[in-house]
């Protein structure tokens, strides 16, 4: 049983390798990709911040006061 899989196998070592090492070169790619909106997205939030910080401040008290609630029902 197992020398029929063994004879019958569809990948070799090296082609593991070469998907594992696209692989790893695509979710790179990925990861560096959502970084940098990750970044774009912290540079436009620390600006409306500091264009309108009253409205920021209100924003933030309202959403700390739902989750308060939120978390105390518990």
């Amino acid at each position: 049983m197992f020398s029929a899989t063994k004879d019958k196998s569809c990948c070799t070592k090296d082609d593991v390798a070469v998907l594992a090492n696209k692989a790893g070169h695509k979710l790179r790619e990925v990861v560096d990709s959502a970084t940098d909106e990750a970044r774009d997205a912290k540079a436009t939030i620390i600006k409306e911040v500091r264009q309108h910080p009253v409205q920021a401040s209100a924003i933030a008290a309202g959403i700390g006061l739902v989750l308060g609630f939120l978390l105390r029902r518990r």
